[in-house]
């Protein structure tokens, strides 16, 4: 016999909330072991009723569940593929951005989305490294207390010396060092940092990007386009 079919709201990844679901296709498939556990898995392809966005769930319980189920509906757990959430984030589309960052960003992104926090914070760090591989920065040469010149390679210099050569304020280096300490504290303790935390990180990096690549590109296409027009004869 066919088993019914499961219509139960989900999240809509499009619509950014909960929605009704239409069943496209569903596969039913039941579980049992020798020592009588049991599961129902439900797989199916669902459209949001609303901007027909389709998805794949997996719907089950097994029989830990139902075993405290005494009235109402039937008790399920979901699954989404694409995993979609209300915490999840976009990736931005970056088409000015050199490649190498614009895969580990999106990479990031995909962590942060997973619930991979660690990997995620890693992730911020690697895009600061890459920024300042791209823009040839170094470090920062600073005094030392003997009074002999020396150069600070580790990323904290790398950020004084992007804000050193004018690529980023003072506000804002200020503002990635704190992306740093993220990272260290990530990686080097193993200690995933707060999600709210890392989500207003990953913003400050996107606002940075935006700044130093697509703004610029932005700026260097307007400046062409005005040149351009003052050197068109002008009609008669």
């Amino acid at each position: 016999m066919e088993p019914k079919k499961i219509e139960k709201d989900s999240f809509c990844r499009k619509c950014k909330g909960a929605t009704d679901q239409e069943v496209l296709h569903q596969t039913y498939e039941h579980l049992i072991e020798d020592d009588g556990y049991y599961e129902n898995n439900y797989y199916q392809v669902i459209q949001c009723k609303g901007c027909k966005t389709i998805s794949f769930r997996k719907v089950y319980n097994d029989v830990a569940t139902l075993s405290h189920w005494d009235d109402g509906d039937e008790p399920f757990s979901l699954e989404l593929f694409p995993n979609s959430s209300i915490h999840h984030l976009p990736i931005t589309s970056f088409s000015h951005t050199p490649l190498n960052i614009r895969n580990i960003y999106k990479e990031t992104i995909e962590a942060y989305n997973n619930n991979q926090l660690i990997l995620a914070s890693g992730g911020l760090r690697a895009i600061i490294e890459g920024i300042c591989v791209d823009k040839k920065i170094e470090g920062i040469a600073i005094i030392d207390k003997a009074g002999a010149k020396k150069m600070v390679r580790c990323l904290q210099g790398k950020i004084e010396g992007l804000a050193q050569q004018g690529y980023l304020t003072k506000g804002n280096a200020e503002i990635l060092h704190e992306l740093r300490f993220i990272g260290n504290e990530a990686l080097h303790e193993l200690a995933a940092p707060p999600r709210l935390e890392l989500k207003l990180a990953i913003k400050i990096v996107e606002h940075t990007i935006e700044t130093l690549y697509e703004l610029e590109y932005k700026g260097k296409s307007l400046k062409q386009n005005i040149a351009e027009r003052k050197t068109k004869p002008k009609n008669p």
